[in-house]
């Protein structure tokens, strides 16, 4: 009868011997099997179970040694008399369901949840993940390992709150590559940087407080202020990020990401971020800065952090390893002057919300070690091809569509036409196994919908064209682009395009908007120059009856495109197979360039 109490499941992380031992004692915790009669063989559960008869030997023997099972000679095993369980009697009492809506404060706004079964969706363009396959296991299990000796354990196994050989590590190691210099009593270790804004939150704010908060922006800040009742004002940004203007002032604390904002992923520049802290200086307010992926960066000059290019105690700044070593591993850090540490770190110890100290010796083994530093180079080198095929297959499938232009980040922002919904883009795409972040949630007061953001950290490189492909399948569902049948103008013959093509340059764009040329040449060669620094590419286009075909060797996934032309005025227009334009630019003689 034992049989029927151990659940046997190959996709569980636990080992057979781990998952019927399991099963055993929360059998012999909940009373279901009898003290005074033997437990079944572990021949015959062995066989019911059809595992090694091994592995239940070993079992039992366990259970044997931690005084659940007695063995009682030419009897066999039984559970142990001497263990006590209490059980709670099962009562049936009639309870009136409460309307929570009534209860609940403040209200909460759409936001997305994560589905459970992640498997289901091979597409996974949806922030807060990291690919699997590259946390180091091995390096950690060993600086997990080493912490647990006698040396290291006594760190960790104590009751005080010293946190000295991360925040060393966090000082010397991690910080400097931010431009950041700091003292061990301005830097203090939390939960994440949900924790961190929590703390802040707590201190700096009230019910009286204004905090300006970038929109759109990120929302899990803005839940932390509004539990404290602050009053929230919507800051505007473009493409530089946060706008420096008169909407700063009567704010008492400012929240902006300017390494890499959230969620279009722009970067400050110097001179808005100097803009920034006189505004500060000048209208006495406090500005909190999240630098969430600083590391994640594809320019080749490194950019400080804005506490690293200005050491100003009127910049509070946090950060955590959630992006890059793992989402659970839930350890952040803040930097700040040491009297707001102090009183943080006190208000840390009140509420018993200090980080599990054992996996912070283990951070601190593995950044001392070399780890961190290598797996930065793995990662940035994975997201930098990822972020190569996301923008070919952008490029590709969603062509002029608005795509903010960066070079930081895990992430794009897609700003589509006004007058498209991204939230029936997200209903549509879950069906077919993609996830994405629809743009209204970043909105304070969910004021715009037709922007929607696509991250590449977690899902698998050679899934990223197919996804994007069948995105952009959904996306033509929900607003249509303009078709042959609708064009106006002239549609080219074949002979009209050889004429044009031999006298005339293309100035186009990208998805990103950002300008290019295409150059013809009568042989059938073309060439391809981006606004964009060392960009650029080389190509064949050729005529067959009234279709024109090209080929680059490396933009578009050199794949050979079959195009219709429509010519307006001086607005060449290109239909795909399906008769959808894919591309608008402007012709212009090629001795003008």
């Amino acid at each position: 009868m034992l049989e029927q109490y151990i659940h046997l499941d190959a996709s569980n992380g636990l080992t057979l011997q781990d998952q019927i031992k399991a099963g055993i004692t929360q059998a012999i915790a909940n009373g279901f099997i009898s003290q005074s009669i033997p437990v079944t063989s572990s021949r015959k559960l062995a066989q019911d179970l059809k595992v090694s008869r091994n592995t239940v030997l070993r079992v039992y023997d366990q259970l044997s040694e931690e005084g659940f099972f007695i063995s009682k000679e030419r009897k066999g095993y039984f559970v142990n008399p001497d263990i006590k369980f209490h059980q709670v009697p099962l009562k049936s009492v009639a309870t009136k369901n409460l309307n929570w809506s009534n209860y609940i404060q403040p209200k909460p706004s759409w936001h997305q949840e994560p589905p459970k079964e992640l498997k289901n969706y091979p597409y996974l363009f949806v922030h807060g993940m990291v690919d699997d396959n590259l946390f180091p296991v091995n390096e950690w299990r060993k600086c997990s390992i080493q912490s647990l000796n006698k040396a290291n354990s006594k760190q960790w196994t104590s009751t005080d709150n010293d946190y000295e050989d991360l925040i060393e590590q966090i000082r010397t190691r991690v910080l400097p590559r931010r431009g950041i210099f700091a003292q061990s009593n301005e830097i203090m270790i939390t939960m994440g940087s949900q924790q961190s804004l929590n703390l802040i939150a707590r201190l700096l704010t009230n019910k009286e407080s204004t905090v300006g908060v970038e929109n759109p922006g990120y929302p899990e800040a803005w839940a932390q202020f509004e539990s404290r009742k602050a009053k929230l004002k919507a800051l505007s940004i473009d493409e530089n990020g946060l706008i420096i203007n008169e909407d700063l002032h009567g704010c008492n604390l400012v929240y902006t990401t300017p390494s890499n904002q959230f969620p279009t992923t722009v970067r400050m520049p110097k001179e808005r971020r100097q803009a920034l802290l006189e505004c500060a200086e000048k209208n006495d307010f406090l500005i909190v800065e999240d630098d969430f992926e600083h590391e994640v960066n594809f320019i080749d000059e490194n950019t400080f952090a804005l506490k690293g290019e200005f050491r100003n105690d009127r910049i509070i700044y946090l950060s955590s390893f959630s992006s890059t070593i793992a989402p659970g591993l839930r350890i952040g850090f803040i930097v700040a002057a040491p009297e707001f540490i102090e009183k943080a770190r006190h208000l840390q110890r009140l509420s018993h919300t200090s980080p599990p100290k054992n996996n912070c010796q283990t951070l601190a083994l593995f950044i001392s070690l070399g780890y961190y530093d290598a797996l930065m180079q793995r990662l940035l080198k994975k997201l930098t091809s990822k972020w190569l095929t996301m923008e070919k297959a952008l490029n590709y499938y969603f062509p002029q569509s608005g795509v903010v232009p960066s070079l930081a980040g895990t992430s794009f922002w897609i700003n589509y036409d006004v007058n498209f919904d991204a939230k029936a883009l997200y209903r549509q795409a879950e069906k077919i196994g993609i996830l994405i972040n629809p743009g209204e949630q970043y909105y304070l007061g969910g004021t715009k919908n037709n922007g929607f953001r696509l991250s590449f950290s977690s899902i698998e490189e050679a899934n990223i064209r197919e996804g994007i492909k069948r995105l952009s399948e959904v996306a033509r569902k929900i607003l249509p682009l303009e078709h042959i049948s609708q064009a106006k103008g002239k549609k080219l013959s074949g002979s009209e395009i050889r004429t044009l093509f031999d006298h005339h340059t293309v100035m186009t764009s990208d998805c990103f908007n950002i300008p290019y040329r295409i150059e013809f040449q009568p042989d059938g060669r073309m060439h391809g120059l981006s606004d964009r620094p060392h960009d650029e590419d080389e190509g064949y286009w050729w005529v067959e009856g009234d279709k024109m075909f090209y080929q680059w060797k490396s933009w578009q996934f050199a794949d050979i495109r079959e195009v219709s032309l429509v010519l307006e005025n001086n607005v060449l227009k290109r239909y795909d197979t399906q008769g959808y334009c894919v591309n608008r630019g402007r012709v212009v003689p090629s001795h003008t360039n």
